[in-house]
């Protein structure tokens, strides 16, 4: 009896440990939530991101501590990565209104954040999945402001592709090829996966739009792989089912079928509905298309596929589905269901004006036709099969397919011209190679000739060569642009200036300048107008300056002002005199808007300013802060 007591005391003991070591373990896991290492548990969610973001959503939420606590940019963070999450879930309403939240804090910050960017960017592709162009047009607009104002490569082109595909989604396809091809360059240039699996994965839905599926299926695959050495299978998955949908285009539809499965099996943990509706309706579409048609299977996979449209918030979709179900239906003549299905598709156009411009539109009325001439009811079928022909031409039109094919061409032929361009380069390299490789088995006498000969010459080049430094010396300092100091040479002189100044108990005082929405000049006036405007501006501060003064392009919209022996009471005239003249300018934008510029003015103090660099950073976020107070002013 005492051994069996001891022992269901050991039980009891064991199974208290068990639970201790339980509990302390579940605390554990959370401690990064709750704890002082806020920091690291933004990491752990961001890499947990890349998986699933199902369960870095759940871990996210798992924080239950007081936010206020946290450092602001932490905060800022930890909304970016939340808005985020929220994107990837479909949740675009909960993404507004959590980018929202973040860049309400972000105002409290005393000079910009790329995580700004990070947010305006979230919050325009919420806004573009459900609908509102414009509004993203805007937010992406803002976001590439801050990424340039920070000199932000990567975000530069991420904001670039942004704008590029809701170019190609309002059928603005110059603009957006323009746009992506920009983006691809900065891409290229910094060698990183992801951006280039991102940009690549855009220009092939680019390519679809215009018809160019062969084109569109090779910057798809060339996503896939980048997203591959990337480490994120999410989005590599995405591209794959773009590949899968080229080939059902393309009427290859067993290599379709093979890779929406593929897409299916891979997604499973993901719990990504949008991929996971696109692979079956992907499926359901390649069998019954294919050779060996197979309604019964088309409708199942289309039936499954509208269970991942239950909760989601992309404003296209609904409609999308309906009217797929409603094709379906007809192949299989279940008639009456495939014209309740274009029930609920009009209901859904009726509530969007621009559906019923749009090309879903007149596939409603194209089936509805059908549908009505199968069931012989003639009439019905003549009067509908009018309204499409009349809506058919009207989207054609206002496509503009023909100048599509231009485009298409033009560009082409441009990347061709190049492309023989390098090729003569390389031809010429290989020739002068030839040349002087005979070069060496000439005879001795005629080479001691030659050697000569090259010593005058090389004498001739000498002298060439110190004339042409004073030349290359001057083009070192100078915008090739707008033909003022560039930034190498402000950076050169300001440091000069600061020194002087410093060691001297001299006045000096630095204008940062910044063009006021700068990408809407460029998409009122195009990229030369753009260029006007920047030249201009630039005339206008050399002329404005004083002889003593210096007043040079920094980069991109931004230009810089060295005011030697000026304090800032002179300087702050010297910036009001300059902002209004730029502001005065008649610019002929088509409208009533003006051009205008926001400054912030530093000066010199020794307790604050250690070198150069810090002064332009004060003077930076003067700038920052006369943007917010509503441009087209001067902040001191």
């Amino acid at each position: 009896m005492l051994k069996q007591f001891l022992k269901k005391a050991l039980d009891v003991k064991c199974l208290l440990l068990y639970l201790i070591l339980l509990i302390s373990c579940k605390s554990f896991a959370f401690q990064t939530a709750k704890g002082a290492n806020f920091s690291q548990f933004l990491l752990r969610v961001e890499k947990t991101q890349d998986a699933s973001p199902a369960d870095a959503l759940a871990l996210l939420k798992s924080f239950d501590g007081d936010l206020s606590a946290h450092p602001l940019d932490e905060r800022i963070k930890y909304y970016k990565i939340l808005s985020e999450l929220h994107v990837e879930h479909s949740q675009f309403q909960l993404a507004i209104s959590t980018t929202s939240k973040g860049l309400q804090l972000a105002k409290q910050l005393s000079s910009p954040s790329i995580l700004m960017a990070d947010l305006f960017y979230s919050r325009g592709f919420s806004h573009e999945s459900l609908g509102d162009y414009e509004s993203a047009v805007q937010e992406y607009l803002n976001g590439l402001e801050v990424a340039e104002s920070l000199n932000e490569q990567k975000y530069i082109a991420e904001g670039l592709a942004n704008l590029g595909a809701i170019y190609y989604i309002t059928e603005r396809f110059e603009r957006s090829l323009i746009m992506l091809n920009d983006a691809l360059a900065i891409a290229n240039q910094l060698d990183d996966e992801e951006l280039k699996g991102f940009i690549h994965s855009e220009l092939g839905i680019l390519y679809s739009y215009i018809g160019q599926d062969d084109k569109s299926l090779e910057f798809y695959r060339r996503s896939y792989e980048h997203y591959q050495k990337a480490g994120l299978p999410l989005y590599a998955l995405n591209s794959l089912m773009n590949i899968g949908t080229n080939h059902s285009t393309n009427k290859r539809y067993e290599k379709a079928i093979k890779v929406f499965k593929e897409v299916i099996d891979n997604s499973e943990g993901m719990t990504i509905n949008q991929i996971l509706y696109t692979a079956y309706t992907g499926l359901a579409w390649a069998h019954i298309k294919k050779e060996d048609s197979d309604p019964e299977a088309a409708h199942q996979y289309m039936l499954i596929a509208g269970q991942y449209i239950v909760d989601e918030e992309r404003h296209d979709l609904p409609l999308i589905h309906a009217l797929d179900k409603a094709y379906i239906l007809e192949s299989m003549k279940r008639y009456d269901e495939a014209l309740a299905s274009l029930a609920d598709a009009e209901k859904l156009i009726a509530q969007e004006k621009q559906y019923q411009s749009s090309i879903p539109y007149v596939n409603v009325l194209k089936l509805r036709a059908d549908i009505y001439f199968a069931q012989e009811d003639f009439e019905r079928a003549f009067n509908i099969q009018t309204e499409y022909l009349k809506r058919y031409s009207q989207v054609r039109e206002s496509n503009n397919i023909e100048s599509i094919e231009d485009i298409r061409l033009r560009y082409e032929s441009e990347h061709a011209d190049l492309e023989n361009k390098l090729l003569a380069q390389k031809q010429s390299v290989h020739e002068l190679e030839l040349r002087e490789a005979s070069q060496e088995v000439e005879d001795q006498q005629l080479y001691l000739f030659i050697t000569s000969v090259i010593a005058l010459v090389f004498a001739y080049f000498l002298v060439k060569v110190i004339r042409g430094q004073r030349k290359l010396l001057r083009v070192s300092r100078i915008d090739d642009l707008t033909g003022v100091a560039n930034r190498r040479h402000l950076i050169q002189l300001g440091n000069e200036y600061f020194a002087r100044a410093s060691e001297q108990d001299e006045a000096f005082s630095v204008l940062m300048v910044d063009v006021d929405n700068f990408k809407q000049v460029n998409d009122l006036m195009g990229h030369r107008g753009g260029d006007r405007v920047l030249k201009h501006i630039a005339e206008t501060g050399h002329e404005t300056m004083r002889k003593s003064d210096l007043f040079g392009r920094f980069g991109g919209e931004e230009f810089i002002a060295l005011l030697p022996e000026t304090d800032q009471q002179q300087a702050l005239l010297i910036a009001q005199r300059l902002r209004k003249a730029v502001n005065q300018f008649p610019w002929r934008l088509g409208d009533e808007r003006k051009i205008s510029i926001s400054i912030g003015l530093a000066t010199l103090d020794k307790e604050q300013h250690e070198n150069f660099e810090s002064l332009i950073k004060a003077a930076d976020i003067l700038l920052y802060q006369a943007k917010a107070q509503g441009k087209n002013t001067v902040c001191v």
